[in-house]
């Protein structure tokens, strides 16, 4: 007669004590490749921000048109202009309009940088009346410095606001347009990062009485932006 044998408590220790270190090895393992998996993602993230950011900034600036605003006070701004609170505005075109709803093609659009966010803020009018509202959309984050220049075409010089001091003289009362703009971002995640545009744009023709000439640059052409330009102001070049 065969007498039952099975597994003694010191067999089944040590086969528990084998599959527990097999257990912790894969665990670290998994740990270790989620990490970093997470990691990736996360600087994938931070990457595709800034090629965002890049690409709102590049198209703004290298579409910007002659074609200055009235403010909600009814106050004439140039084309574009660096505020007293460091926010740089400008008048772009090449706004779509695949819904042909009743707008120009033209967009007044500023950023500014609101604590640690630099942010982008546009118009659906481009002469605002005090209760126009602004929409925003946030492009950067951890941003610790916002730096502009902006080079002179005539003098091929910078310089950190716009229009420069010496537009004051400029004869019948043209307003210059800066042949590129100059950002530079000092952010946690990359450092300083540095933008080049240039805009590609020529200053306003104005005519003798000192305004500018809503007939330069010629006709539009179908496909081209609607001007709308205020009483005073100038059309789009």
């Amino acid at each position: 007669m065969r007498t039952a044998r099975g597994f003694t408590l010191l067999e089944l220790l040590v086969v528990m004590a084998i599959f527990a270190v097999f257990a912790l090895l894969a665990y670290g393992g998994l740990d270790t490749v989620l990490k970093s998996r997470a990691q990736v993602e996360e600087a994938m993230e931070h990457t595709a921000a800034v090629q965002k950011a890049y690409v709102k900034l590049r198209d703004d600036f290298q579409q910007v048109r002659n074609r200055p605003v009235r403010d909600g006070f009814g106050d004439l701004q140039p084309p574009l202009r660096v505020t007293r609170d460091a926010r740089v505005e400008l008048t772009r075109g090449g706004w779509r309009n695949p819904l042909l709803l009743p707008r120009p093609g033209l967009e007044r659009v500023s950023y500014r940088l609101d604590g640690k966010q630099l942010k982008r803020e546009s118009f659906r009018v481009l002469d605002q009346a005090q209760d126009s509202k602004v929409v925003e959309l946030v492009l950067f984050d951890d941003v610790r410095e916002l730096r502009w220049r902006f080079l002179d075409e005539k003098n091929r010089e910078w310089h950190e606001t716009w229009p420069p001091t010496s537009a004051s003289n400029a004869p019948n009362g043209a307003t210059p347009v800066p042949l590129a703009v100059e950002i530079k971002l000092d952010s946690k995640q990359w450092g300083e990062l540095t933008f080049l545009f240039r805009l590609g744009l020529k200053e306003v023709p104005t005519t003798p009485a000192g305004t500018p000439n809503p007939g330069a640059g010629g006709s539009n052409k179908p496909g081209q932006d609607t001007n709308n330009a205020p009483s005073g102001g100038a059309s789009e070049s």
